[in-house]
């Protein structure tokens, strides 16, 4: 008996320190681990929820290689539950605190995709798209917003009409 007592002592106690070596930083990535292994498109709380912990890690952890992903993640989140300006704010901290992380030129790419799509602010969607293209004119999605600038405005019919009349002047 008294083996068994020492035994679980000691599985307490490992079990114990173990979880007292996990800083507060891999706490909190386990964290958001799991809320985007749970994470549903169908749940504003869910999307909430996670938008919330990225932002409170990059917040804590500015340093982390991992701030600048969850900054982009989060705006993500923010658009996705029409929250636009503040995605668009996050957007812009992602370019202005990250200038070499690889999300910037998505990030600057969607703050013209929100102005023109979400908000109907079509100034602003054109000089995003506009600086967008003088920042990374070979970027994969250079003729994206070169045809966006090119489109402000248009209604998908006019958008399809102008294809059609083209179409039909190279035949």
């Amino acid at each position: 008996m008294f083996k068994k007592v020492r035994s679980l002592v000691a599985i307490f106690v490992s079990v114990f320190a173990f979880a007292a070596c996990h800083s507060p930083k891999e706490k909190a990535l386990d964290n958001i681990k799991k809320m985007e292994a749970a994470d549903s498109i169908f749940s504003p709380k869910a999307i909430e929820d996670l938008k919330s912990a990225y932002l409170d890690f990059a917040n804590k952890y500015p340093d982390d290689e991992l701030s600048p992903e969850f900054l982009f993640k989060s705006a993500q989140r923010c658009n996705a539950i029409a929250q636009h300006q503040q995605a668009i704010k996050i957007f812009q901290t992602v370019i202005d605190k990250y200038p070499k992380s690889k999300r910037c030129e998505e990030a600057l790419f969607l703050q013209g995709y929100i102005y023109e799509n979400n908000l109907h602010d079509l100034a602003k969607a054109k000089l995003a798209y506009t600086d967008f293209i003088q920042k990374y004119p070979t970027s994969e999605l250079a003729d994206d917003a070169k045809s966006a600038i090119k489109n402000l405005g248009k209604t998908p019919e006019e958008i399809l009409e102008s294809f059609t009349h083209k179409n039909d002047s190279v035949n």
